[in-house]
């Protein structure tokens, strides 16, 4: 490596070094690691969306309807593609269930459009928290602009990797730092990772809840998951809601991470605290659509 390669990436680390304590200017920072995505251009029936991939849904009707954004997990919609029963079908499930209770529903896939398999470690060609939390918020502007879309109800909801985006989105110093629209106007987030993160080179680093989140904020976690532990959303959660922040905890004992996950239940995988393992958990996934819905109901009401 040359000396004027050397001065690059300390120009890099300096840069983001700077950044540090500053959530909103590092995460706009980070957000130029790769392209725009490309959203749908029209809309899919419900009844050809057949598999998990980029696709916008609506119910029937001329609403106006109240919309959502899904954010997937970090191994992306098909977690191994030369093995179908690790297509990540929970996600295409929960778009139609959106669809079925009167959302117009944008199912993201930030990482196919990238060619990146995989985010759990660490970024993967450009695939940051800086340019996926731009993603949503693009997405937020690209709900509202959909014929029958009430612009005061757009939300989203994310689950693991998708769940830290809405953390991270969930900022006023974020959203005036990218500078893209006004977000969303609720927030729901499965089984989070909450503390501090340093997941990768050219990633944001820092604490993953932020201090200034001013939106109504949902977030499920579950005593069994050793893959984004509890410990540190329990912790960081009871410091903001103490301050006054909109936001709703809601812990399930018996739960692991992707307990949503019903064609998941028993996969599993290395992780930073040992062998992963998902479990289906119908109850826990019971209580929690129908406290998302009510949530979602009374936050981002009918005008």
């Amino acid at each position: 490596m040359n000396r004027a390669s050397f001065i690059l990436i300390g120009l890099c680390l300096m840069a983001s070094q700077s950044l540090a304590h500053y959530p909103g200017r590092q995460l706009a920072f980070d957000s130029k690691s790769a392209p725009d995505l490309v959203f749908p251009d029209t809309v899919t029936a419900i009844t050809e969306a057949t598999s998990p991939r980029m696709m916008l849904l609506r119910p029937e009707g001329n609403g106006p309807f109240p919309a959502v954004a899904l954010g997937h997990q970090c191994a992306g919609l098909i977690f191994n593609k030369a093995n179908p029963r690790a297509v990540n079908w929970s996600m295409l499930e929960w778009a139609k269930t959106f669809v079925q209770n009167g959302y117009v529903t944008l199912l993201v896939d930030f990482m196919d459009q990238r060619n990146a398999r995989s985010v759990c470690a660490m970024p993967e060609n450009g695939v940051t928290f800086g340019r996926t939390v731009k993603d949503f918020m693009q997405a937020a502007e690209y709900l509202r602009m959909q014929p029958g879309v009430d612009p005061t109800r757009v939300g989203l909801v994310g689950f693991s990797q998708g769940a830290i985006i809405g953390l991270l989105s969930n900022s006023k110093g974020v959203r005036e730092n990218i500078a893209i629209g006004d977000g969303f106007n609720a927030y729901v987030s499965y089984y989070p990772l909450c503390g501090y993160s340093r997941n990768g080179p050219g990633n944001f680093a820092g604490q993953l809840v932020q201090d200034d989140m001013d939106r109504p904020h949902l977030v499920f976690t579950g005593g069994l998951d050793n893959e984004t532990p509890f410990e540190d959303c329990q912790k960081r959660l009871k410091s903001v809601i103490e301050k006054g922040r909109p936001v709703v905890h809601t812990h399930f004992d018996n739960a692991t991470h992707c307990f949503d996950c019903k064609s998941l239940n028993g996969f599993t995988k290395p992780g930073r605290h040992g062998q992963v393992t998902y479990t289906y958990n119908p109850g826990a996934t019971e209580q929690a659509t129908k406290q998302m819905f009510e949530f979602l109901r009374q936050n981002m009401p009918p005008k």
